[in-house]
């Protein structure tokens, strides 16, 4: 009788490789579909083709250290340990000047997901979501340690929170429908209304409620940073919506134990994220440092948190 080989071919561990990679440009959005991923991978690429590059080979850093270092397969294989090697190494080539902050994006891609890997057998026993936070913490670490470092240059043109650019433009007209879509491509740190409109139809194709919450939360956190009198440069680039569209997916979708209550809460939470945003910017400025997806991880744990101390709301 012949034995069957059960063993993966090199073809296999290929394809698993890059589908892995792929879901870690979906997961950013809290979605496991390696066809989304490609769609916001397309859309980076469009975009910036360099960026695109740096951002696919980080998420391959990402899911190959994870692999090494002995990551669970089937999260391996979700994106779940290459989604914040995305962010990292994105963060890098957008915020940072040289020669070699190809090299520091990759490098930043491998730290971000061991330290996933670290923070899952961790943190996640308690229940707790990792979300965003290796992206976050490793981007602040970088950009302060260029204000110490001459091997290590911010662009000033870039980050929104650097000193150089404390004073914007409080001049101009705010347009919603430029706000809602920027505000989803700025998820992926892109002022694109192209990669926020594929990063859109990506969500919908992972399942329509994540489209018709992505655009809810979006609306909604516009609606509210406009009343609050954001300036209009921030409204039109949608610097108050992304995290509102992270955080209503997290809350009504991906976290909920009461489908029938999540619309609502998730439209609270994705609210709430305004005043978190501006008051971390606020905090924020005189380090010359973005808030980047942390209002999204402090309403997110909020709400989480919430239902396990009053279940029954």
């Amino acid at each position: 009788m012949q034995q069957i080989n059960s063993n993966p071919t090199l073809s296999n561990k290929f394809t698993a490789l890059i589908l892995a990679s792929l879901k870690g440009f979906s997961q950013v959005i809290l979605v496991d579909n390696a066809f989304s991923g490609f769609l916001i991978l397309l859309g980076i690429t469009l975009h910036f083709p360099f960026l695109g590059l740096m951002a696919f080979l980080c998420s391959l850093v990402g899911t190959l250290t994870a692999q090494y270092c002995g990551g669970d397969r089937s999260l391996i294989d979700a994106g779940i340990y290459s989604f914040n090697s995305v962010l990292s190494g994105m963060a890098v080539i957008l915020f940072l000047t040289g020669g070699n902050r190809w090299l520091i994006a990759l490098i930043s891609a491998a730290i971000a997901a061991l330290s996933m890997a670290i923070l899952t057998k961790w943190i996640a026993n308690w229940g707790i979501p990792i979300l965003t936070i290796p992206f976050v913490f490793i981007t602040w670490i970088g950009l302060l340690v260029t204000y110490r470092s001459d091997a290590l240059h911010m662009d000033p043109d870039f980050v929104i929170s650097s000193p150089a650019r404390w004073n914007l433009e409080t001049e101009g007209t705010p347009t919603l429908i430029v706000g809602l879509i920027k505000g989803i491509g700025e998820v992926f740190i892109i002022d694109s209304l192209l990669t926020g409109s594929l990063i859109l139809v990506g969500l919908f194709l992972a399942g329509w409620r994540f489209g018709i919450y992505a655009i809810i939360g979006t609306f909604v956190s516009w609606i509210a940073a406009y009343f609050m009198g954001v300036d209009p440069q921030s409204l039109n680039l949608g610097l108050y919506n992304y995290n509102a569209v992270l955080t209503i997916i997290a809350v009504s979708l991906v976290f909920d134990n009461k489908p029938d209550k999540t619309p609502l809460t998730g439209i609270i939470a994705a609210t709430l994220t305004v005043p978190v945003t501006a008051g971390l910017e606020f905090l924020l400025n005189p380090l010359g440092l973005p808030a980047l997806t942390f209002p999204f991880i402090v309403c997110t744990w909020l709400f989480i948190a919430a239902r396990k101390f009053f279940p029954k709301i």
